[in-house]
């Protein structure tokens, strides 16, 4: 039985429902969209690479520039600890410190290539930024390591190293000049290959 035409009723519906109707299609739609977009998203292929942003490099003495000289106090005590005294022969001059877990990582490394070198390479230590003495030296003799290691606790030399973070290495060459600088733990086997570098510099005519 039809509605239309009887006393009271009609066929249209009244302002109120039909505002509710357009908001329930609405969000049906609205929630079908999200549907649609959440699966495209999940099934979509990985075949497009993601976009690299560059990363600035960090600070660093240029390739070839003359590395400055330093005269520190020699942790534990004893002659103060010069990097002139090691001109005439290439260098690693190692920056680290006792609170750096990464320089607690590579200290050992050094210790072993120290063992290693036949001579004509010299190894500085430079506790740098530390206040903490004694837990330096106890790292130190963990890793059975005998290089002069100076004390740096203002960070005045690493400042003129360009350093903003640790543990950062230098190889100079026998003029006292930069070869290469490496940033992070260092492993023995990376220790070895630029020590080798620098010998095969200085050999050369």
């Amino acid at each position: 039985m039809t509605l239309t035409g009887q006393p009271g009723f009609t066929t249209e519906h009244p302002p109120a429902t039909r505002r509710e109707l357009i908001w329930k299609w609405t969000a049906a739609l609205a929630a079908l969209f999200l549907v649609g977009f959440i699966t495209y998203v999940a099934t979509r292929s990985p075949s497009r690479r993601p976009v690299a942003y560059p990363v600035t490099p960090p600070a660093t003495l240029p390739i070839g520039s003359q590395a400055p000289d330093f005269v520190l106090p020699r942790l534990g005590g004893g002659a103060p600890v010069s990097l002139a005294s090691t001109r005439g022969e290439p260098t690693i001059v190692n920056f680290f410190a006792s609170w750096c877990q990464d320089c607690q990582a590579e200290l050992s490394a050094f210790a072993a290539l120290s063992a290693q070198l036949p001579g004509g390479v010299a190894i500085v230590g430079v506790d740098s930024n530390d206040a903490n003495g004694p837990a330096a030296q106890a790292l130190l003799a963990g890793a059975k390591a005998t290089y002069p290691v100076a004390v740096d606790s203002a960070a005045t030399v690493a400042t003129s190293y360009r350093l903003n973070a640790l543990p950062v290495t230098y190889f100079l060459d026998a003029d006292g000049r930069v070869v290469h600088a490496a940033f992070g733990a260092q492993s023995l086997a990376n220790l070895r290959h630029w020590s080798a570098a620098l010998t095969t510099k200085a050999a050369a005519p």
